[in-house]
């Protein structure tokens, strides 16, 4: 077991330094915009999926109904986000962008942003690579979920 730990623990501090550079360069450029790093993600679910429901972008942001609710009317109060009842159904409330958080997005994850620039850079490593680390990533969640199972 002691070398096979060693090995997870690589795995779990090298997943652990790639999330934790991910989290500071998104919780950096939300500052910019006075919203906070979920927030943030809100935003950009919401720009590239319009018209979610609660329970859709809590599925979407990995994040409870009540976690997501507490962030949808704090991106209400702020003007950047609107709830509406949807047009499919009328008893379904939907969250979508207001212009102002539309403004928002566009300028966090627009071309000439510091976040897109710095992701861009993660295209520079070869495609083959790329596509390598999503399958390990793929493998690494069903043999989670794999054990979630057998209990």
């Amino acid at each position: 077991m002691g070398g096979s730990f060693e090995q997870i623990h690589g795995i779990l501090h090298s997943f652990r330094k790639v999330t934790w550079a991910l989290y500071h360069l998104f919780r950096e450029e939300a500052k910019e915009h006075n919203i906070t790093f979920v927030q943030l993600w809100v935003l950009r679910v919401l720009s590239r999926k319009s018209h979610l429901g609660l329970n859709e972008l809590s599925q979407e942001l990995l994040l409870s109904n009540s976690t997501m609710s507490g962030v949808v009317d704090r991106l209400v109060t702020a003007g950047l986000v609107k709830r509406e009842r949807s047009e499919e159904d009328r008893r379904t409330i939907v969250v979508k962008l207001t212009e102002k958080g539309m403004d928002i997005q566009k300028e966090a994850f627009g071309e000439n942003s510091i976040l897109t620039k710095k992701l861009e850079n993660i295209l520079d490593i070869p495609k083959e690579d790329i596509h390598h680390l999503l399958k390990i990533h793929e493998r690494i969640l069903q043999k989670l979920h794999q054990e979630e199972g057998k209990k």
